[in-house]
């Protein structure tokens, strides 16, 4: 009887603990299972995941590649990112970056100011250029008039025009009219329509988001409207630039939360809306270390480290547990049991005299 009973209450305990599970995973299936974290406990997992990550092996590792690669942009901000962390790097891969940046201010050396940088931000040398040469005239409607002249020139000498640029410098136009009359509403959209122009110019755009902003390519431009500085509306379909506007705007707040710059580094990680969407949540979390952080965590570990169970979900697999292990002390209790009669000495058989 009384074995009996306790082979009832385990069986009933791996049966309630299985009910409760399927029930929770009813409420809220495997799939969705994990939810947001809070901005303090995102941060704090950011940045534990980084620094497990950003050795002084790894540092010295990612810029030998991105020195093999070509990729001086990269490389001196690896380096840059190493000395903030006091993260001292070997003798070989300094002497490589002290070449480089040696080089790299040669070739602004020559313009004496951030003329040629301004003008063409393929010019810049670093991302400081960059951050106090051009970007400060990219960010105004210079720039993106900038951007028309050369692609009108281009189409009036009978040269390939570049459509998404000049989609692009028509977003931050018709966002920058928006900004006169709404006092700011429209900020966040000027500030990522150029940030995507100054990628589309680096070279540095994704597969995916050129995709995205491929439909800029098929607006209708009025060349000489453009040249003589006529109103937008006058220039092309204003109603059609709403396409990337929202894109637009989650760089913009990524660019608020680093810097515009920086936003540069990070297009390189975005290839769907949905990134752009995660990253800007992200930069609300990780703030000036966004780009850092992002770099070398990569997308997909940033995104999971801003993850947790769900508090139904723990419960869930909580009450499976319980019930699995229920039965498992069950099954060893049979075992035992078996094992116990095996080892028993045979009963002694008394003898007749």
């Amino acid at each position: 009887m009384r074995q009996a009973l306790y082979i009832g209450s385990r069986i009933t305990l791996f049966g309630a603990g299985l009910a409760t599970a399927l029930w929770g995973w009813s409420q809220q299936p495997l799939t969705a299972a994990l939810v947001e974290r809070s901005a303090e406990s995102a941060g704090r997992a950011i940045e534990a995941a980084f620094q497990r990550s950003f050795t002084p092996e790894e540092a010295a590792a990612r810029i030998r590649s991105a020195l093999a690669a070509d990729d001086a942009f990269r490389a001196l901000w690896l380096a840059d990112l190493a000395e903030e962390e006091a993260i001292a790097l070997p003798p070989d891969v300094n002497l490589e970056i002290e070449a480089l940046r040696a080089s790299r201010e040669g070739v602004m050396a020559g313009a004496k100011d951030c003329a040629v940088c301004a003008w063409d931000i393929r010019a810049c040398a670093s991302l400081s250029e960059i951050a106090f040469c051009a970007l400060p005239v990219e960010m105004t409607p210079l720039g993106d008039l900038n951007a028309l002249r050369r692609q009108g020139a281009n189409a009036l000498a009978g040269q390939e025009v570049d459509q998404l640029e000049t989609g692009l410098a028509l977003v931050g136009l018709a966002a920058t009219s928006a900004l006169l009359v709404t006092g700011g509403g429209s900020a966040l959209v000027k500030a990522g329509a150029t940030a995507l122009r100054g990628a589309k110019r680096l070279g540095s755009l994704t597969p995916g988001v050129a995709r995205m902003i491929s439909g800029l390519g098929d607006l209708p431009i009025r060349w000489s409207a453009v040249l003589r500085g006529a109103p937008l509306d006058e220039i092309t379909d204003a109603a059609r630039l709403t396409r990337v506007t929202d894109m637009a705007a989650d760089i913009g707040r990524i660019a608020g939360n680093t810097s515009a710059a920086e936003t540069l580094l990070v297009l390189r990680h975005v290839e769907t809306a949905e990134d752009a969407a995660r990253l800007a949540r992200v930069s609300d979390v990780a703030k000036a270390k966004t780009t850092s952080r992002l770099e070398v965590l990569g997308k997909s570990r940033i995104f999971r480290a801003t993850l947790r169970l769900s508090d139904t979900a723990i419960a869930a697999f909580a009450a499976l547990w319980a019930g699995i292990t229920g039965l498992l002390s069950l099954v060893a209790g049979w075992l035992m049991q078996g094992v116990l009669k095996l080892l028993r000495p045979p009963p002694q058989r008394r003898g007749w005299r």
